[in-house]
């Protein structure tokens, strides 16, 4: 599961994993449970996520921007089946209460909640607030968290200074939390140099989110 504050990138590391896992031929299931922000939503890549062999659990057209939480048909069935199903969760309240009601569903030794964290994003660089999301998915989750995501941009104002700070940052965070940071994600022009700063934690991801206009 991926779960983070609004604007952390979550959904798009969630898609990028779950194309990553097809293309390693293993059954890979995403499941859209973003409920309540209708913004860089992982169910607006259902065209690239079927051309990669993805399958895709969202709300129902109807609901699917809905204020009130609606899961997608078949996932608790899909989450007892220990298919390798990745999770694209809110990270507030409501994704806490949709994780809770979940985790009973999900074999312990297959439970993984990792936290994204882009410290340039509000709500994502106080230790505070960060402190206070993971208490509350841990709470509800009946889990700790795995490990953080580091993914330090400013979308366009990016470069290479601003994730190596953005980066540091992240883990100071980490370190207070007592969470490990697994990985850091960069895109393609700054993959090398990334991976030449801080190694093989580094990983590469594409953006399948961005709108034409950014």
């Amino acid at each position: 599961m991926f779960a983070g504050a609004f604007g952390s990138g979550k959904s798009e590391i969630a898609v990028n994993y779950a194309i990553e896992c097809a293309q390693q031929n293993r059954a890979a299931v995403l499941a859209d449970l973003d409920l309540a922000n209708p913004y860089f939503v992982s169910r607006d890549t259902a065209k690239v996520l079927e051309q990669n062999h993805v399958k895709l659990l969202a709300p129902d057209n109807a609901m699917a921007y809905g204020d009130v939480p609606n899961l997608p048909p078949g996932i608790i069935g899909i989450l007892r089946q220990n298919f390798n199903t990745v999770v694209d969760l809110a990270g507030d309240k409501a994704g806490s209460l949709v994780l809770g009601y979940l985790a009973r569903f999900i074999d312990p030794q297959q439970f993984r909640i990792y936290l994204v964290i882009n410290p340039y994003r509000p709500f994502s660089w106080d230790i505070e607030e960060i402190r206070d999301l993971k208490t509350m998915l841990e709470s509800y989750a009946r889990h700790l968290i795995s490990g953080i995501i580091s993914n330090p941009h400013l979308v366009e104002a990016t470069d290479f200074e601003v994730i190596e700070q953005g980066h540091l940052r992240v883990e100071y965070i980490a370190a207070q939390l007592g969470v490990p940071v697994t990985q850091l994600t960069v895109t393609d022009g700054f993959h090398e140099q990334a991976r030449l700063r801080f190694g093989e934690m580094v990983k590469k991801i594409d953006l399948y989110l961005r709108p034409s206009w950014m």
